[in-house]
Parts: structure tokens; sequence; C-alpha cells
């Protein structure tokens, strides 16, 4: 039975089928993980799809989830149909193919590419989380990630199946409703690095000589400028130090204090999707007089993800003695540049 069969009424509207995607007696039964219908006999979408694997050697490697098992990433695919996953999901992965072998996002197209598949991976890993026992010697303790959580990503699977047809953006911060920042890698080829904070929403990921981080906040990190951490987004870094990149922006995100009241509209053609206000969830009022938006930085927080991230010790990030933080970013910045000072913190 084809998807507009099983789904006769309004088939082709993007957010009918992102509500079925989310809805949690649908993730349960194991639905299509992007559409809510009949599942493919296959092994479904590969969450990390097979020429990354390839490209950077991934096969045997494995990924850690939230309570601490290790998964293979080739065995890390989700339940989806065949027509989601040789249609929508393959144009986007074709894109950011593209875009990786390039190693560099070159226009307001690759950010939105870019953005699309990371929110696949984010979504994707929840959703297999769901399919896993958080403790398989006591099966009563249930999943990692329970399935209802899944409903907190509606936004990132609204995006994501905002490829299915034509999607006009209206969003405060920027041209689009999340936050993306891109970095060119001096290291090798073949390199690759993961890490995500799921409860902020956000993933970085190091591909061989491209550097990405996305977060699924409605773009309110670029309030505080566009280009990220230090102003550096495109610049050239090493390895590591995209990880402390990746480690201030993770931070951010687990500090977002707000979220966003959405009009989204939709015609058979055409889908609307306008951010009409920022909703903070403290209402803590700043001395500026602005509502507070993120909660204050957390230097601890971030020398500890830094330190995970890195593989560098901690005091690398935070002199134990002083409190004061730290950073190997140094010899990106201009000496005409505010935040050329290693003592700055481009997040406060």
């Amino acid at each position: 039975m084809s998807e507009a069969e099983e789904f006769p009424a309004h088939s082709d509207y993007v957010m009918v089928k992102v509500n079925r995607a989310v809805d949690s007696d649908n993730i349960r039964t194991r639905r299509c993980f992007v559409c809510g219908g009949q599942p493919s006999t296959g092994a479904g979408e590969h969450v990390f799809p097979k020429w990354l694997q390839t490209r950077f050697g991934l096969f045997d490697e494995r990924l850690t989830l939230i309570n601490g098992t290790l998964i293979p990433y080739r065995s890390l695919s989700v339940p989806c149909c065949a027509d989601c996953n040789t249609g929508f999901l393959s144009r986007i992965e074709t894109k950011v193919q593209e875009i990786v072998e390039r190693g560099c996002v070159e226009s307001c197209a690759d950010r939105l590419s870019v953005a699309r598949w990371m929110a696949k991976i984010l979504v994707g890993i929840l959703v297999k989380e769901t399919a896993l026992l958080l403790d398989r010697k006591n099966p009563s303790h249930g999943s990692i990630v329970p399935p209802d959580l899944i409903d907190e990503l509606s936004h990132c699977q609204l995006l994501l199946q905002s490829a299915r047809k034509p999607t006009r953006f209206e969003a405060l911060h920027g041209p689009f409703p999340f936050t993306l920042y891109w970095y060119r890698i001096n290291g090798p080829e073949d390199g690759f690095d993961l890490s995500t904070d799921i409860l902020g929403q956000s993933i970085a990921m190091q591909l061989g000589k491209l550097g990405l981080v996305f977060v699924n906040d409605g773009g309110l990190q670029m309030i505080h400028g566009d280009k990220g951490p230090y102003g550096l987004e495109g610049a050239t870094v090493l390895p590591h130090q995209f990880g402390e990149l990746a480690a201030r922006i993770h931070t951010k995100a687990s500090l977002r204090d707000a979220t966003h009241f959405y009009l989204t509209s939709e015609t058979p053609d055409q889908l609307t999707i306008k951010q009409q206000s920022v909703r903070p969830f403290t209402g803590t009022i700043l001395s500026g007089g602005e509502m507070q938006v993120f909660q204050p930085w957390d230097s601890v927080s971030f020398a500890v993800r830094a330190a995970q991230i890195t593989r560098l010790e901690e005091s690398v990030f935070l002199d134990p003695e002083t409190g004061h933080e730290m950073t190997i970013l140094t010899n990106l910045f201009s000496s005409e540049e505010p935040g050329a000072d290693a003592s700055s913190n481009p997040e406060r």
C-alpha cells in the first residue's frame, strides 16, 4: 500500500507528516520516522549514511548513546518507508555529500541543506534510542529515550521535512530559523569527530576538512553574532580548536532560556515557516531591561565539555586555582579584533 492510499487526506502536506512522525504511538510501533507511514522491510534509513561511513571509515567505529551504550555506526538505522528514503532524504544526502567533498559552505542553499541533514541526524539518533533498552538486564526500566520525548523535536522535523516542497522562511535572527556555523579544518582528509548536546538540540561534526555545528534553537545564538564564538565562522582551525568552538556552542545551547512562537502555514504548493516572537522560559529581566534568553555562562561546564571533545585536560580551558577561563584559539585572533585577549569570553 502506498503512502497516499494509507493516508489519503492531505497526504502531500508536510505539516501532516511532521505530526505523524512525532506521534508517540507511531514511534513506539516503529513506523517511518519522517512520515509515520508503513516502513520498508529493509534496513531503513541509516542515520549516518553509507557514503559517510565509507568516506571516514566508520563501519566498525562506535557511537556512545545517552546511557553510555556503544553502538556501531553501521547499526544505527531507523524505520523508514521507501518513498521517504529514496525521495527527499536521498536528495538531501546528495547535496550534503557535495558540500563535504568541497569542504566549505558557499551559499544560503548550502546552509539550509546542511541544517536539514544535521536535523535528520539529531532526530535519527533519538528515534533509535526509543527502540533500545535503558538497561538490558532490567527491561522494566523501558527505553533509553521515551517515545513521547520525540515531540520535543517537532521543529527539527519541520526543518528537515521542509525539503519536501518549496518553503519560505521568515526568521527573526537571520535568513533561517536555526543556528549553523561552519569552519575549515586543517587536519587529515579522513578525520571524523562527533559531539552532541541532546537536551540543547545541538550537534557538531568534523568531516575531513569541514567542521559543522548546528543548533535547533530557532537561531537564538545568532543574536550574539552571526559568525559564532569570537566571530570565527569560516576560519581555518585545527581539529582541537574546532572542538573548543563546538564545546562553546554546545554549552550555550544547554543554557537556552527561551523559545519561539511560530506561525506556520501550508498550501499544496508551498510551506511557510514564520517566527513571530521570542518567548522566554523563566521571564528573567536582565540589568539592561531586556528579557533573558540564555542563562548565565558556566565556565566550569564549558571546560568539562571542551576537555571531553578535544581530549585535552580541563585545566587547558579553566585554571583550577583562579577560575580563569582560557582558550586555545588565540592564534586566530587579529590584534584589532575585540576578543583578541585570551581572557575574554565571547559568551558573556
